[in-house]
C-alpha cells in the first residue's frame, strides 16, 4: 500500500489537469475523469441531493465542484501530497479546509471522527476501489456515511473491456475470469490457439514522468461490474444503474492508427449510457441505494 501513496504524492501536483475541460481534445491523455465528474455531478442533481462525503477526494477536484453546488461535503484521503492540493483547492475556492482530512478507505478507524459529521445525502469514492485491500470492508465503511435512502457512487475499473480488447488482458480475463472452474488441459490447447491472434506485448506498462513509481507498479485492481453488483446487494444495499465512461471505439491497439479520431468518437459516445458502455468502457460508477 506504500507503493500506492508513493504514486499519488507524486502525481498530485499535475493531478488537477485530468479536469480541465479546456483540454479535453488536446491533453496528452484521455480526459476521463472530467468525464466521470460530469456524470456524477448531473446524476446528483438529478437525485437532488443536498449533501455528499467523499472518500479519496485525490486533488480535490471532484468535491470542490460539489462544494461549488451549494452541497454540503466532506472529504479525506490517505495520500498526505494530495491532501494538500486539495485543501489548497478549498481555500483558493473560498471555502473551509478543515472538511478535509485524512482517511483510508481500508481502514474503519481512520474514518471515525469523519463519519461522526454525517450522514451524509450521497458517499462517493472515485478512483479509489483499484487500490484497496478488501472490495467487502470499502463497501462497509462507505456505508457507514450514508442513512437507508442515501446514494453510494463507487468507481471501479471495468474488467470486461478485455473481451474488446484482443490483448494479453484478453487472455488474462478468459483464463482468470470466465475459464476459471476449467481444467489445465482445456487452457492450455485455448491459450495455444488464442496467443498468435492476439496482441500479447500490448498494453505497454505505463512509465511514469514523475518521482515515485507508476501507476502499473502499484495495486491496481480491475473489477467484474456484475460481481460488483452481487457485493454492494450483499451489503444492504439496492443496486441502481451503472455509469460507463472512458469509451474506447476501437480495440486498444488501433488507436494509433485512427489518430485524433478515435478520442473524437469516444468524447461523442460519452454523452450515452446504455448497455454498451460494458464493453466499450474501461472505467465505470456503479450507483447503489441504501436500505
Amino acid at each position: 500500500m506504500a507503493e500506492v501513496v508513493d504514486h499519488y504524492n507524486a502525481s498530485a501536483p499535475t493531478y488537477t489537469e485530468q479536469y480541465d475541460e479546456t483540454m479535453i481534445h488536446t491533453a496528452t491523455e484521455y480526459p476521463a475523469n472530467y468525464f466521470r465528474l460530469k456524470k456524477i455531478k448531473d446524476r446528483i442533481n438529478e437525485l437532488g441531493i443536498k449533501s455528499v462525503y467523499e472518500l479519496g477526494i485525490g486533488d480535490g477536484s471532484p468535491i470542490t465542484a460539489m462544494a461549488r453546488m451549494g452541497l454540503r461535503v466532506g472529504g479525506s484521503d490517505f495520500s498526505e501530497g494530495m491532501l494538500k492540493v486539495a485543501k489548497q483547492q478549498f481555500v483558493d475556492n473560498g471555502f473551509d479546509p478543515d472538511l478535509l482530512t485524512f482517511g483510508n478507505l481500508d481502514r474503519r478507524d481512520t474514518l471515525e471522527a469523519a463519519i461522526a459529521t454525517g450522514p451524509y445525502d450521497a458517499v462517493m469514492a472515485l478512483g479509489v476501489l483499484p487500490h484497496v485491500a478488501s472490495e467487502d470492508a470499502a463497501v462497509k465503511n462507505m456505508s457507514n456515511f450514508i442513512a437507508p435512502g442515501g446514494t453510494l457512487f463507487l468507481q471501479f475499473r471495468n474488467s470486461m473491456l478485455s473481451l474488446y480488447s484482443f490483448n494479453r488482458l484478453t487472455m488474462e480475463f478468459i483464463f482468470d475470469e470466465l475459464l476459471a472452474p476449467v481444467s489445465p488441459e482445456i487452457k492450455n490447447t485455448i491459450k495455444s490457439e488464442l496467443e498468435p491472434r492476439l496482441a500479447m506485448d500490448k498494453p505497454p506498462r505505463r512509465e511514469e514522468k514523475h518521482e515515485g513509481p507508476a501507476y502499473d507498479e502499484i495495486l491496481a485492481k480491475f473489477h467484474n461490474p456484475f460481481e460488483l453488483q452481487n457485493l454492494v446487494i450483499a451489503n444492504g444495499l439496492s443496486f441502481t444503474k451503472f455509469h460507463w465512461y472512458n469509451y474506447h471505439v476501437s480495440p486498444p491497439m488501433l488507436a494509433s492508427t485512427l489518430g485524433q479520431a478515435f478520442r473524437e468518437a469516444g468524447i461523442e459516445l460519452e454523452a450515452t449510457d446504455d448497455w454498451r458502455g460494458m464493453f466499450l468502457c474501461s472505467s465505470g460508477v456503479i450507483e447503489a441505494r441504501k436500505n
